[in-house]
């Protein structure tokens, strides 16, 4: 810090020295506050790095806040968390403390593991025609399987890659004609490994929120999306996630307002640590995990504090890997997950009779002869933060 006030000083001296003028040779021009106006000198440096590492520190405060109300609990015999979401609030304080360092040091707010509001877009219709389809807006896949019904997340991957995009939700309308259409929402998983929380909501700061079993922008948006869906009240809703989008699907689904008012029956998660969350037990839950896919195992199998070690976990499926053991990348693949349930659901095997099993009882999730398929991608993405 001496150091660049002493530079400052100099800095000062030699528009001094040229008359206050700025813009030539050798002289420093005065930095721009964050308003547009110009603030120089030593207050202008103080406003820019000490300004923002405090606002760092105010941050990792909350976070170190969650952090030991979550260990208050369990020391008082008050609440029982898992190990996971301690360690998650744990991670989230520290990830935030370097955060306030990096501010400091330049002169910037990054919003290192700062959680926002989620929000979501006007519904945009999706093609159901082939020949209409484009790179970013592929077809509407009509579900008759489980893995059409993967195949929708994949879309919506797809669909929120265009550029300028911050994430999709492609939610599908199945009516047979039996005069209560069903909807399955499809949710991507992570998107963004930056620890800056900016506009894509299914971030790095997101798997922090989620796992510790706090609120966040990205499942807040996944519910603004059914909103701006409208669909109506009583209909059967299946929520399809990959990722962190089955982590998404598993936290909603653990809300029982949120099960009621949107009549959630299903979830189908591939690649998703959710063991630790308690999902509503009137919703059938099938989670799918390749052998050495580090990803699901995140949640530690559910290990909590307490006098309720291992709680019941979710009912699921370990498949091979379609990768090499360490091959994180291709054993965690969304697409590579849709392939391995296709060729097990074909195999005489206690997996494949599970997932068949799971399969026979999604028939209002499925489009029967004479039915139709519809769907509207809705993008989402965290509200901008001050």
């Amino acid at each position: 810090m001496a150091t660049l006030l002493k530079h400052e000083a100099e800095a000062q001296d030699q528009v001094s020295g040229d008359g206050g003028q700025t813009g030539t040779a050798g002289s420093v021009s005065a930095p721009q506050t964050p308003g547009g106006g110009e603030r120089g000198g030593v207050l202008g440096w103080l406003d820019r790095h000490v300004g923002n590492f405090l606002r760092g520190l105010v941050r990792t405060g909350e976070h170190a806040g969650d952090f030991v109300a979550k260990l208050d609990d369990v020391l008082t015999g008050e609440k029982d968390w898992s190990v996971s979401a301690l360690a998650a609030s744990a991670l989230g304080t520290v990830g935030s403390g370097v955060g306030a360092v990096y501010d400091g040091i330049t002169g910037e707010n990054h919003h290192w593991f700062e959680e926002g509001r989620g929000v979501a877009g006007t519904p945009v219709a999706a093609p159901t025609d082939p020949t209409a389809a484009s790179q970013y807006s592929p077809v509407v896949a009509r579900p008759h399987d489980l893995p059409s019904l993967m195949q929708g997340v994949t879309d919506s991957y797809q669909v929120g890659s265009a550029p300028g995009s911050n994430g999709d939700v492609r939610i599908t309308r199945v009516d047979n004609g039996t005069g209560t259409p069903a909807y399955v929402v499809c949710i991507p998983g992570t998107e963004s490994w930056n620890p800056s929380a900016g506009a894509t909501g299914r971030d790095l700061t997101a798997n922090l929120a989620l796992v510790a079993g706090n609120p966040s922008a990205a499942a807040e948006s996944v519910r603004a999306a059914m909103d701006q869906a409208h669909i109506p009240p009583g209909s059967p809703v299946m929520l399809v996630g990959h990722s962190q989008g089955g982590i998404i699907a598993g936290t909603l689904a653990a809300d029982h307002s949120f099960v009621e008012k949107y009549g959630v029956t299903n979830v189908l998660t591939y690649g998703a640590p959710i063991d630790h969350l308690r999902i509503d037990p009137s919703v059938q839950v099938l989670q799918v995990q390749h052998a050495t896919d580090i990803v699901p195992r995140l949640d530690l199998g559910g290990l909590q504090t307490g006098s309720t070690p291992f709680p019941s976990t979710q009912a699921g499926v370990v498949l091979d890997n379609p990768g090499h053991f360490w091959d994180a990348a291709t054993n965690h693949s969304y697409v590579e997950y849709a392939n391995s349930v296709r060729d097990e659901l074909g195999a005489n095997t206690p997996e494949g009779e599970i997932l068949r099993q799971y399969q026979s009882s999604l028939g209002r999730f499925f489009v029967a002869p004479g039915g139709t398929v519809t769907a509207v991608d809705v993008p989402v993405s965290r509200a901008p933060q001050p």
